[in-house]
């Protein structure tokens, strides 16, 4: 079914292709795209002291794609505002680790945030929430809900847009990702209708995530590589997405975006399954030496600048362990799989225990 997913995939791309061409002497990846423009991926702090530098960090991705233009404009509403503060908030104590606190929060709002939009945007929180404890049923039957109130609210596509996002990172952790596909085919030209900011780079990037555990199952060079080229284009433009939200909003996904889009990319260039949380594949064997160099560079940006949130320390210790395996280094991946189980059974995140588990299976046979 994968295959037949690749050819249609193929088909409907209307993306401009990208290329990977070289790991720079200092470290930095320089992508070249079909147009002949190129674009440099930093990894590595290569800022002078005394530099004054505005706009993107030290470290940061730069964008790939043109910024997006005629996209509608924020409502700037007391709502719409407080519905973003809701979803950004309450997902920051999620990949901390705090998921019980997180779900005491969430009841107490909905006693007394009657609002519509506040009410999805609560069962929108709720849903992440379980999805980090792994339960998939509790998580179907809040998006159910929250489907139902859909067309009482004043954001109605905003709201649609972020339903179908969790939709696609549900079926992501539960192993699905044909059904994954479908559900972001369907939300992604939501993406034209939103103002891009925090939200859209999300779905962009739980899009990327399931190209790249797809990507991740083909032995075929080619399509891999396919894959591998419109995953690279979606992190790139989540992270240009998430350049435009206000600087007073969403503080937490600013931060996390970028670091998550080069997390993505590390996985992608390793050719290792991440996004579900059923079993833990080391992936395709079409690995070269530039894409593990590649994914090094990412990964030791990522320690370097240091991650913000416990869901993404667990993922870059993952990451850790799959470019030891490609580097041939087995007992440190193991060693560190098995860490990296303690550390997701101490913060309560009940699916990637039982990934991480599935990973110290995997490199002990």
């Amino acid at each position: 079914m994968q295959n037949r997913e690749v050819d249609r995939l193929r088909r409907l791309s209307q993306a401009e292709t990208i290329n990977v061409t070289d790991v720079r002497g200092d470290g930095n990846i320089t992508v070249t795209a079909g147009s002949g423009s190129t674009i440099i991926i930093p990894t590595c702090c290569s800022c002078n002291k005394g530099e004054d530098h505005k706009g993107a960090g030290c470290g940061t991705l730069l964008p790939v794609l043109p910024k997006p233009v005629s996209k509608p404009p924020r409502l700037n509403t007391k709502t719409e505002k407080t519905c973003h503060m809701y979803i950004d908030n309450l997902a920051m104590l999620t990949v901390e680790g705090k998921i019980p606190k997180c779900r005491k929060v969430i009841a107490k709002l909905m006693k007394t945030k009657t609002d519509p939009d506040y009410q999805v945007s609560l069962r929108h929180a709720a849903s992440l929430n379980a999805i980090y404890e792994g339960d998939f049923k509790k998580v179907s039957r809040l998006l159910r809900e929250a489907s139902a109130i859909l067309p009482e609210t004043t954001n109605e596509t905003e709201h649609r847009l972020w339903w179908g996002n969790l939709k696609c990172l549900a079926k992501l952790r539960e192993g699905n990702c044909d059904v994954g596909i479908v559900f972001a085919k369907e939300a992604l030209p939501l993406l034209d209708l939103t103002p891009p900011g925090c939200l859209t780079a999300w779905m962009l990037i739980n899009h990327a995530l399931l190209l790249t555990e797809i990507a991740a199952t083909q032995d075929d060079h080619e399509d891999r590589r396919y894959l591998v080229k419109m995953a690279e284009r979606d992190y790139q433009q989540a992270v240009e997405h998430a350049e435009y939200e206000p600087t007073n909003q969403m503080l937490h996904s600013q931060t996390r975006v970028p670091q998550f889009a080069k997390m993505g990319l590390a996985f992608l260039y390793l050719g290792c399954t991440f996004g579900t949380l059923v079993d833990f594949s080391l992936g395709t064997t079409d690995i070269s030496l530039e894409d593990i160099k590649r994914a090094q560079n990412l990964i030791g940006a990522l320690e370097r600048d240091g991650m913000v949130c416990d869901s993404g320390r667990f993922q870059l210790m993952v990451a850790k362990v799959c470019l030891y395996y490609r580097l041939g280094s087995y007992q440190q991946a193991l060693d560190l799989a098995k860490e990296a189980k303690d550390f997701a059974t101490k913060h309560s995140f009940g699916g990637f225990v039982k990934f991480a588990d599935s990973i110290v299976q995997c490199l002990q046979e």
